[in-house]
């Protein structure tokens, strides 16, 4: 909410339609691939024991504290990229990329183990946050290219888990033919 009044305010002051157009559509991607991440898959089912339970009812602080570090960041990114933030364009990457990849990480440690199957699976989330490190170092180009990594992570998970479920359909399926 923060980060749209601030777009919002920067647009009507400014006229800095093309300094905040990449964060806002950076912003959003990285805003919609986190929701999808976090609701693709009901963890419920997936919690064992009361351990793993435990882990992920408190763990979901660092998720949330993360998910609203992205929207803090959001909005220094857009009061550096009007000039109200005095700090560098690598500082205000930096606001928005770091929480974006403790975001995935966290979520990954948290929900996504305990159902991702293979090694591939297992490393898109780990890989996107590392990708979305590297974006911090792309000057005004970080927020975007931090939702452009973001995205395809969502497309690549859910593209591997539908695989996943299809071959383990067809497998169970067949070995039900078999007896």
């Amino acid at each position: 909410m923060p980060a749209t009044v601030a777009v919002k305010s920067g647009i009507g002051e400014n006229d800095a339609l093309g300094d905040l157009l990449p964060i806002a559509a950076g912003g959003l991607l990285i805003i919609f691939a986190a929701w999808w991440i976090y609701f693709v898959v009901p963890i419920h089912g997936h919690l064992r024991t009361s351990g793993q339970a435990f882990q992920w009812g408190y763990g979901r602080y660092l998720v949330f504290a993360s998910a609203a570090a992205i929207g803090a960041g959001l909005e220094v990114a857009v009061e550096q990229a009007l000039g109200k933030a005095h700090i560098s364009t690598l500082a205000a990457s930096a606001a928005v990329t770091l929480p974006t990849a403790l975001y995935l990480l966290t979520v990954w440690a948290l929900h996504a183990r305990h159902f991702k199957v293979g090694i591939t699976q297992q490393l898109v989330l780990p890989t996107t946050a590392l990708l979305v490190i590297v974006c911090t170092f792309l000057g005004d180009w970080a927020v975007l290219a931090a939702g452009i990594v973001s995205a395809p992570a969502v497309a690549v998970g859910s593209t591997l888990t539908a695989r996943m479920a299809s071959w383990e359909s067809g497998v169970g399926s067949q070995a039900a033919r078999t007896v």
